[in-house]
């Protein structure tokens, strides 16, 4: 039986391990992954670091973080072999290391040995949905599988199991550091377990340990530059502002955000049941590092990860403690555990990565996510100058971008200050200030995201005179400034009436007031055709038709049918469609598209607008949905 058992353990770490290559399969959004291929490029072929800026003309010449020079050479040399497939195989593989380390760390940490297995399973099961938001291929990847063996191997010394293999910690530091700046959480676990055997035991024997790991952080291109970093990004006044810097909040925790943190939310009970319930709060150590690493969680909400990889073995002994108190199995059936646990998990692939709706499944970039045909639009113009570019964008710009120097990308605190922040910031919400950063900085075109729940979009833009938008898609933009020798560009490709106002079509209302409706119409077919597939225009022009009367009523349904399949999806086309097929009889379908609409967006006006008439009964939730009052 103990074959048969040992069996089950292997076929559902096998389904686990399956699962975990399957939920590294996504397709990239991640703003920061092409500056780290860039500066990985660099270093292989020029056989130097990159220690300054080339890539920028707002730093132009600037010192450059490049303490994780490793990281981004392993990162560029997976991806020149085997592309996004390599990508994905590098996050799966990484992330399987983690799990075998953590695994040697917790198998025995329970107080019972009936049900360890499958509280080791469902343990790194919550890992591994608790860190899937975070599992971008970055240099803090590599900081999983090295904090793991750090704590695996400091655990084996506080059990007294581990001798000399200790002094392996500041051999493996000097590698960690060259990757990730994460290398401080590991010199910060081996600094609490040497103090505490001091006070404990009155023992210097970590001391050695910990002053050479120390000593062999400082062997890489930024020597202490690693804390200094660590302390500028836990410290920045503009933190909060950017997404993974920012403090866990109410709504990240049981708002919109849930979908992320469950897994997080239960493996902190969890660690709170074991210091409690299972007296953990006599283990000193367990005690500190799980303070430390759940606030630094709470306070940014990039840190889940290694909070997550602390808090296993906790989890691990309250979930084996809950199963010893279980009737055991009888013997015929006790095999059987394991497998189907690894039917459950295998059951998990279509339901939570096939049919996700927040991670994209597949390889490569996200369609949506970056400027590829806005880059072959200026390539194809001949669009040259200095560039303005949204934050998000920078990265893939200096990837893909043709030579192309960047306004800003995702290098901050890394090359930009705060205050350069601070200013992008001003540039995108005052047009004073945008119009100040252009005489400063000359930039003389602009790539813009155009994102409907960001909105990180300069409005201000719309009635600037002096710039004209040139092209326009789901999701980017670019405007020119207006010299003469673009006048023959402009004169093609402008968008003169349609403009990305976030689905506020109020702007149109000024033609109707003054009777230049069927110009405006003119003009918007003739935009229409610019990029049939740009949403906004099309609803532009449906909109603009539908106030023109009922006679037009049917063109406007053509154009929203048209959109409707197309992403991004987003509920004013459902409730516009639904206003429409209401008007022309088709009931039962403009309800279903009203309920459509309603779940998309339970503040949707034109949608709200319509539920008593078709009955519909709905509740509106008591705060309002990310980008709602």
């Amino acid at each position: 039986m103990k074959i048969r058992e040992d069996q089950g353990i292997i076929i559902s770490f096998a389904a686990l391990s399956v699962l975990t290559v399957f939920v590294c399969m996504t397709k990239y959004a991640d703003f920061d992954l092409w500056w780290h291929l860039k500066l990985g490029e660099s270093i292989v072929t020029n056989w130097r670091f990159p220690s300054e800026d080339t890539f920028s003309y707002t730093a132009l010449g600037r010192h450059q973080f490049t303490g994780e020079w490793l990281a981004d050479t392993i990162i560029f040399l997976t991806f020149k072999a085997a592309g996004f497939w390599g990508l994905n195989i590098l996050k799966a593989l990484v992330l399987l290391l983690t799990f075998r380390f953590l695994y040697l760390q917790i198998k025995d940490d329970a107080s019972c040995s009936r049900g360890n297995g499958t509280a080791a399973v469902i343990t790194l099961l919550l890992v591994l949905f608790a860190i899937r938001f975070r599992l971008f291929v970055r240099p803090y990847l590599f900081s999983l599988p090295m904090l793991a063996l750090y704590l695996y191997h400091i655990a084996r010394w506080r059990k007294g199991t581990s001798e000399k293999i200790i002094y392996l910690l500041p051999v493996l530091m000097i590698f960690w550091v060259n990757m990730s700046v994460g290398a401080i959480f590991g010199i910060f676990v081996l600094g609490v377990a040497a103090f505490l055997e001091l006070i404990e035991r009155r023992s210097w024997g970590l001391f050695p340990v910990f002053l050479l790991t120390v000593l062999a952080s400082l062997v890489n291109p930024e020597s202490y530059g690693i804390y200094t970093l660590a302390l500028d990004l836990t410290s920045d006044p503009y933190r909060a502002l950017v997404g993974e810097y920012q403090p866990v909040t109410m709504d990240i925790l049981f708002g919109s955000g849930m979908r992320y943190t469950l897994c997080f939310q239960i493996m902190t009970a969890g660690s709170i049941l074991y210091f409690i319930l299972f007296r953990g709060w006599k283990n000193v150590f367990h005690l500190i590092i799980f303070v430390f690493f759940l606030y630094e969680a709470l306070r940014q909400v990039r840190l889940i990860e290694m909070f997550s990889l602390v808090a296993a073995p906790f989890v691990l002994i309250v979930l084996a403690g809950i199963f010893s108190r279980f009737p055991e199995l009888p013997i015929r059936f006790r095999f059987l555990q394991m497998p189907l646990l690894s039917v459950v998990i295998m059951a998990l692939i279509p339901w939570t990565v096939l049919n996700s709706r927040v991670y994209a499944f597949g390889v490569g970039p996200k369609e949506t996510a970056f400027p590829e045909v806005a880059i072959r639009f200026l390539d194809e113009q001949g669009i040259r100058g200095r560039m303005f570019n949204s934050y998000g964008f920078g990265g893939y710009l200096i990837w893909r971008g043709s030579g192309r120097q960047v306004f800003i990308d995702g290098r901050y605190r890394r090359l930009y200050t705060p205050s350069e922040y601070g200013a992008y910031k001003g540039i995108m919400d005052s047009a004073k200030e945008w119009n100040a950063a252009e005489q400063k900085y000359g930039f003389d075109y602009a790539v813009l995201e155009y994102d409907l729940q960001s909105r990180r979009f300069p409005a201000h833009l719309q009635n600037n005179p002096d710039w004209a938008l040139v092209y326009w898609d789901n999701h980017s933009l670019i405007y020119v400034k207006r010299t003469p020798a673009r006048a023959a560009l402009i004169a093609t490709h402008e968008y003169r009436v349609a403009k990305p106002a976030f689905l506020d079509f109020s702007y149109l209302e000024q033609y109707k007031k003054q009777g230049k409706m069927y110009e405006a119409l003119d003009q918007l077919n003739r935009e229409v055709q610019l990029n049939p597939e740009n949403q906004f225009v099309v609803l532009a022009r449906a909109y603009l038709r539908y106030e023109m009367g009922a006679e037009y009523n049917t063109w406007s349904k053509n154009d929203l049918e048209r959109i409707v399949s197309l992403k991004p999806d987003f509920a004013i086309k459902h409730s516009a469609l639904a206003t429409l097929l209401s008007a022309a009889g088709d009931n039962e379908r403009a309800r279903m598209e009203l309920l459509l609409a309603l779940k998309m967006d339970p503040f949707d006006a034109a949608a709200l607008s319509q539920v008593k008439k078709f009955g519909i009964a709905i509740t509106l939730p008591k705060k309002g949905i990310p980008g709602h009052p």
